[in-house]
């Protein structure tokens, strides 16, 4: 939630689209099924029914089920034993990007990832009195990041890979002892221009989000172009005919509308009116 409240801070499209009622999030939005479900922690997109706009354009958010997803974020955390950890919670990230993607290509994705720089540590998960200790837990945190900041990205294209990733690292020992939780800034945290840093992080997903959806030119599909199964096309069409609604509802409000946006338009719905003709005659005549 403080990640959606830096959203609508830093991105006035977002917030325009949020007080318009354009756009709406929902937590712990579960997507596909079976081997491949996945439940994520925040969910942005166009609302599955109308709701009321925000009123005096405050650009307050509201909670509703979105019809399709435009941003997903998953958050994960790496507290303790942290060789472990961080292997899981790296595949975790690939996975959840990977499975997003399937189900709503075109989605920004991203992984927000806490990391804890205790020396000790009382897991939940262990009995009272064991205290994990960490040896050179520095060095520890410091391998950690490097990893998250060399997962493949996908750099503003739609592809399988995560958009960015973001790393905050604290010091919490979850002991009753009177200590502190604090937030490190120093090394090794990520430093302000790392891309792993939180407000890198912020800036990229921000950007990414606003170039595909809000503001820019129609997502660029060229690295599925190669799958020529009708699942996958249907999904490359439904991305484009999503973009192009949404920026002719935009220049509909800025009295931009032209006969181009419109006949673009029109040509995307009779290609996927198209394309479900075939999947019709593929799958049920």
């Amino acid at each position: 939630m403080f990640l959606l409240d830096d959203l609508l801070h830093e991105s006035e499209k977002f917030r325009e689209a949020a007080a318009d009622g354009e756009i709406v999030y929902q937590e712990d939005y579960t997507v596909g099924e079976g081997p491949s479900r996945w439940n994520t922690d925040l969910v942005v997109g166009p609302p599955m029914d109308e709701v009321q706009s925000s009123l005096g354009g405050n650009g307050d958010i509201q909670e509703a089920e979105p019809e399709r997803i435009w941003l997903a974020i998953d958050a994960k955390s790496v507290m303790t034993e942290h060789q472990k950890a961080r292997k899981n919670r790296q595949r975790d990230i690939n996975s959840f990007a990977d499975i997003m993607h399937r189900h709503h290509p075109g989605a920004v994705t991203g992984g927000l990832l806490l990391i804890n720089m205790a020396s000790e540590f009382r897991s939940p998960l262990r009995d009272e009195g064991d205290i994990t200790s960490h040896d050179d837990v520095e060095n520890l945190v410091q391998e950690t990041v490097e990893m998250f900041r060399d997962i493949d990205r996908a750099n503003g294209d739609v592809g399988p890979n995560v958009d960015g990733v973001g790393c905050v690292v604290v010091e919490h020992t979850n002991k009753d002892d009177g200590h502190n939780t604090r937030l490190v800034t120093e090394p090794p945290a990520p430093q302000p221009g790392d891309m792993v840093n939180y407000r890198e992080f912020l800036e990229i997903i921000t950007e990414t989000l606003e170039d595909r959806w809000l503001t820019g030119e129609p997502p660029e599909l060229t690295s599925m172009a190669e799958i020529d199964d009708l699942q996958a096309e249907l999904n490359r069409q439904t991305v484009s005919v999503a973009h192009s609604a949404h920026m002719v509802d935009s220049f509909i409000d800025d009295d931009e509308l032209s006969e181009d946006n419109i006949e673009k338009l029109q040509n995307e719905l009779a290609g996927l009116e198209s394309l479900s003709e075939e999947i019709k005659r593929e799958y049920i005549d």
